[in-house]
């Protein structure tokens, strides 16, 4: 015979206490004491209580729940993003909701719309290019908070990333090594990070002088295999670069696939800066030189602007917050 869920009653007769005194322990009450929230949380413990969640949403208009909807969970970047926030959300008293859009708009919709249907408090969320108007309509009554990218027909907080510096710092440091052929493959421009990555590369050539051959560069949507064939075209040029940048962490996986599989020689044959710094960037042969994004500093932003809206904490204003990443330089760009 199934047994029956533990209810704040049977917590109140434990306790010998009146059951509105239990729901307000449990709900942290300023007019309930400390030493009584901590045997009525014990108690609970011990009895198996579990609170129900749809009551909660009727009284409060939400559940304890954070929405995170990103367009890759594979990316090694929204992965880590995804496990950070997790942690943080848990010791806020939140839990996370992950959606994986597929960078695909229609999609996007559908997972955004499965948030609001289970009243999360608030949403994080890197916006695909071609975000519909409807999701925009639907994520509007809730707080947001746009991350890495940012689309304009959505309002609310923004945590970004310093691209276009970060680009800029690596093409000098090609520069500095007296490389002219510098090869770019990034993300295309229509996504907004795209542009800002190649602001940077095309920033530092103009600044050294040097005049731009559109040959050298691919902007491409941020999957592997379109990283692998941009590379193998890049690399197939006559003359081909001497050195190579890859704007995203999905091109950066396929493209070292391409310059494997042509034998080039790195660094000696090829200078590469790749996108993203997971644990794997150390352990290849030479060490890939990456261009580190800053996950925990992001990841603390976001959590911090979330939650001040959502206790009705923050300013009027929607808050902008850029993070910069960091240049980690390896074997790959050795001379």
């Amino acid at each position: 015979m199934q047994q029956r869920r533990t209810t704040i009653k049977d917590i109140a007769v434990h306790l010998g206490i009146d059951h509105s005194t239990v729901s307000r322990a449990l709900n942290d009450n300023p007019n309930i004491s400390e030493e009584t929230k901590h045997q009525v949380r014990q108690a609970a413990l011990r009895l198996g209580y579990v609170a129900n969640a749809s009551a909660r949403a009727m009284r409060y208009n939400h559940n304890a729940l954070i929405g995170l909807a990103i367009p890759d969970i594979r990316n090694d970047f929204y992965s880590s993003v995804a496990r950070a926030l997790a942690e943080r959300c848990n010791r806020a008293g939140f839990q996370m909701v992950l959606v994986n859009t597929d960078d695909h708009p229609e999609v996007e919709c559908r997972q955004v719309r499965a948030l609001m249907e289970a009243r999360v408090a608030g949403v994080l969320i890197t916006p695909t290019p071609e975000l519909l108007e409807t999701t925009a309509r639907l994520l509007a009554p809730v707080p947001t908070v746009q991350f890495v990218r940012q689309s304009p027909k959505l309002a609310g907080d923004i945590v970004s990333m310093d691209d276009t510096g970060a680009m800029r710092e690596a093409t000098e440091h090609l520069l500095a090594q007296g490389h002219t052929r510098i090869g770019y493959v990034g993300t295309r421009k229509d996504i907004n990070v795209g542009q800002a990555r190649l602001n940077g590369y095309l920033a530092a050539q103009a600044a050294a002088g040097l005049t731009i051959d559109e040959r050298y560069i691919a902007l491409v949507s941020p999957r592997q295999t379109f990283g692998a064939d941009s590379v193998a075209r890049l690399l197939a040029l006559t003359p081909a670069p001497t050195a190579l940048i890859i704007g995203s962490s999905e091109l950066t996986i396929g493209g070292l696939g391409a310059i494997q599989a042509t034998g080039v020689n790195i660094p000696h044959g090829l200078a590469v800066i790749g996108y993203g710094d997971p644990v794997w960037c150390r352990l290849l042969s030479p060490a890939l030189t990456a261009v580190q994004l800053p996950v925990d500093a992001m990841v603390e932003a976001a959590e911090t602007l979330i939650l001040n809206r959502i206790g009705g904490k923050a300013p009027a204003e929607p808050e902008v917050r850029s993070c910069r990443p960091t240049l980690v330089v390896r074997g790959s760009t050795a001379i």
